[in-house]
């Protein structure tokens, strides 16, 4: 009889443990929202050198798990810290320079993103990214549950596929192919 009067008092302490379990969790993953949240604001025009080093470390230490916060800000057309992304030109289709394009804390978002899946290449390998601001939510959503490498591995693996695609016809570059081909052995032997 003794017994069986322990047992509901032992599932009562077993649900209160994991209520405050939970709600601690969940205290966390509000505190680590805001503090990307609090990154990501540092990443402005007013922010200076240090400010956006630490948010930028910060964030990219943070890996996937800061990926929510960055999309969240993609339309963000708050101007950006020209230390994190260089004031631009802008140019017309016959090369005359329009001005000079500030990016946004949505581009830096972006950006973010883009460097820790596929990197930052060299200009006239970029057309090969598989990301892009138009694509990049829907791309997360389908692919959240993996780990970074195994985003970073599949998307070297479609700018490959992409690039060899174009052999034998005229927007071809052998350059690019041995270029993302290193690109890729370079990620499988990479630990993390």
């Amino acid at each position: 009889m003794r017994l069986t009067l322990m047992k509901p008092r032992i599932l009562i302490l077993l649900v209160e443990a994991c209520l405050m379990f939970a709600t601690s969790i969940r205290a966390q993953s509000s505190q680590t929202d805001r503090s990307y949240e609090t990154a990501i604001a540092s990443l402005s025009e007013n922010s200076d050198a240090a400010q956006v080093a630490g948010a930028v470390a910060a964030l990219e230490s943070a890996g996937t798990k800061a990926f929510p916060a960055l999309l969240a800000h993609l339309n963000d057309t708050a101007r950006a810290s020209v230390v994190f992304q260089g004031a631009l030109m802008d140019v017309d289709a016959k090369g005359n320079v329009l001005g000079l394009h500030h990016p946004t804390i949505g581009e830096a978002c972006f950006a973010l993103i883009q460097n820790q899946v596929e990197g930052n290449w060299p200009k006239g390998y970029r057309q090969y990214y598989v990301l892009s601001p138009k694509n990049v939510v829907g791309w997360w959503q389908a692919r959240k549950a993996k780990p970074l490498k195994e985003l970073q591995l599949e998307t070297a693996q479609a700018s490959l596929t992409q690039a060899r695609q174009l052999r034998g016809k005229s927007g071809y570059s052998r350059e690019a192919v041995r270029f993302l081909e290193r690109h890729l052995r370079e990620l499988k032997v990479a630990k993390k």
